[in-house]
């Protein structure tokens, strides 16, 4: 198989010596980034203080701007090169919810390029937030064991999940729900037992 070269967002891959070699410096670089993360902020797995988060926006922000340059356009909403309107994200992200949902009905095609850019840099925000939380989970449970639960016995299992029918089973039938029948479960329940420990 012949390796090729290949340029991703800001790196250049020259082989797979050099795909590995960067990608350790990446990994340390994320590890630097979600140290600095969790000795500012302890509680950043569970409660992000607004204003860090604001700062964390405005750090997606920039960098989802630099990866997708403002557009211009006319005042028709029409792209131009020389339109005197620049659809950039802080243009986008300047309009309140209230605003924004008026202008669904007031002005559609406005609207409509707004809420692509604002939809993009959301799904942006959220996954490198989760890329950030993944990082410093993996800092904050650095030399911790993980315990695994053992594997239940099979007949602890069973009771357990027969517990669960009659549980779903009575709440069905306090809904209204008639295909459920607590007698008739109770019974083949009863049955299933008696046919397994024969």
């Amino acid at each position: 198989m012949k390796a090729t070269k290949t340029t991703v967002a800001f790196a250049t891959v020259q082989s797979f010596k050099d795909a590995a070699y960067q990608s350790a410096v990446s990994g340390e670089r994320t590890a630097s980034i979600a140290r600095y993360v969790l000795d500012n902020c302890p509680t950043f797995l569970d409660d992000v203080p607004k204003e860090i988060k604001a700062q964390l926006d405005e750090g997606f922000a920039l960098r989802w701007q630099e990866l997708n340059p403002a557009k211009k356009y006319t005042v028709d909403y029409v792209p131009s090169d020389t339109g005197n309107i620049e659809v950039s994200l802080a243009f986008c992200m300047s309009y309140s919810q209230q605003a924004f949902g008026q202008m669904k009905n007031e002005d559609p095609v406005k609207h409509s390029l707004i809420k692509d850019v604002r939809d993009r840099f959301n799904k942006y925000r959220s996954n490198r937030l989760a890329d950030l939380k993944t990082a410093v989970r993996r800092i904050a449970n650095e030399g911790k064991t993980s315990k695994r639960d053992q594997a239940k016995l099979y007949d602890k299992w069973l009771e357990d999940t027969f517990d669960t029918m009659k549980a779903r089973a009575k709440t069905a039938t306090a809904r209204g729900d008639d295909t459920a029948n607590e007698v008739r479960l109770r019974v083949a329940i009863d049955a299933f037992w008696k046919a397994y420990n024969a």
